[in-house]
C-alpha cells in the first residue's frame, strides 16, 4: 500500500483575548504523491472522436527522468496506441532533464472506441521527480468540443471511494483497474468489495465482484448497479483480501455530450 508524505508545519499563536491556536498541525504536503516512480493513466479511450494527451514534467533539479509508458488494453495485455508525433507502439520511452516537460498525445479516431489504461515505470537511472496529468478531449461534428484533465496518482492502493450523480439526465462513467499486470501463470483474480451509499452514508447496496489483474471495468453505473438510478451517493471499492491486487479507480461525469472528472478518494 502506497503513502503519501506527512510532514508538521508550526503555526503562529494569534494574540487575541479569545483564541489561543495550536502550534502544531498536521498537513499533507500538496501533490505528493504525483512524484512517484510509477504512475496510473486509469483510463485511455481511443475512436468515437476522442484524443488524449499524456504530460510530464520532470520537476527535480538535479536528476533526469527515465523511462517507459507502456499502453495496455482493459483486458491487461499490451496495446499498440498511434500518436501524433512519436508513431505507434505499446511502449514508448520517457527522458527528461530537469525542467523538461514532454507530451504525448493519440491520434483522433472515428472508429469504434477502444478503452484501456497506461503505467508510467521510471528506471533506476532516472528517479528524478516527476508530475503527470492527462487531458482528455473529445470531438463531435456539429457540437463543441469538450475537454477535462486530471493528475495522475500512484500505484498501489487498497480502497477507494467516488463521489456519483445519477439524477436529472445526468449519468456517471466508473472504471476500477486492478493496475497490477500478472507476469507469471496462472494469476489468480482478485475479489472486490462494492458498497454503493446515499449521501447520508446509508446503505444502498453491496456486493462482491471477482477481476483480474491488469483488468480494467469500465461501466455506465446506472446500467451496471441500476440500484444507483436517480441516486446521488458514493460508490466504494476495496480489495477482501489484503495485498491481492493494487487498485486504482476514475469516473467521469457525463451531462449530455459534456462531461467532467470526478477523481476518487484512493486510501
Amino acid at each position: 500500500m502506497a503513502f503519501g508524505l506527512l510532514t508538521l508545519y508550526p503555526l503562529k499563536a494569534e494574540t487575541g483575548p479569545s483564541r489561543l491556536v495550536h502550534s502544531l498541525r498536521p498537513r499533507p504536503l500538496v501533490s505528493s504523491i504525483t512524484t512517484f516512480y510509477q504512475q496510473i493513466v486509469p483510463l485511455v479511450i481511443v475512436g468515437e472522436g476522442w484524443s488524449q494527451r499524456i504530460v510530464f514534467l520532470n520537476v527535480d533539479s538535479a536528476l533526469p527522468v527515465i523511462g517507459t509508458l507502456q499502453f495496455y488494453t482493459k483486458d491487461g495485455q499490451p496495446w499498440q496506441v498511434q500518436t501524433k508525433d512519436q508513431g505507434t507502439a505499446s511502449t514508448f520511452l520517457v527522458n527528461l532533464s530537469p525542467g523538461q516537460t514532454a507530451i504525448l498525445e493519440t491520434v483522433v479516431k472515428t472508429s469504434t472506441q477502444q478503452l484501456g489504461w497506461a503505467m508510467l515505470e521510471l528506471t533506476s537511472q532516472g528517479l528524478g521527480d516527476v508530475f503527470g496529468q492527462t487531458i482528455f478531449h473529445k470531438q463531435t461534428p456539429g457540437l463543441p468540443d469538450f475537454m477535462c484533465s486530471m493528475v495522475l496518482g500512484g500505484e498501489g492502493f487498497e480502497k477507494l471511494s467516488v463521489f456519483f450523480d445519477n439524477t436529472a439526465g445526468k449519468y456517471t462513467g466508473m472504471g476500477i483497474l486492478s493496475s497490477e499486470i500478472c507476469t507469471f501463470s496462472p494469476c489468480d483474480p482478485s475479489q472486490l468489495k462494492v458498497t454503493v451509499k446515499r449521501l447520508d452514508g446509508s446503505i444502498i447496496s453491496q456486493r462482491t465482484i471477482t477481476q483480474n489483474r491488469g483488468a480494467l471495468y469500465w461501466m455506465n453505473l446506472g446500467v451496471d448497479f441500476p440500484e444507483t438510478a436517480g441516486q446521488i451517493g458514493t460508490f466504494t471499492v476495496e480489495v477482501v483480501q489484503q495485498f491481492s491486487t493494487t487498485l486504482t479507480g476514475f469516473s467521469l461525469q457525463f451531462a449530455g455530450n459534456a462531461f467532467t472528472v470526478i477523481t476518487p478518494f484512493e486510501q
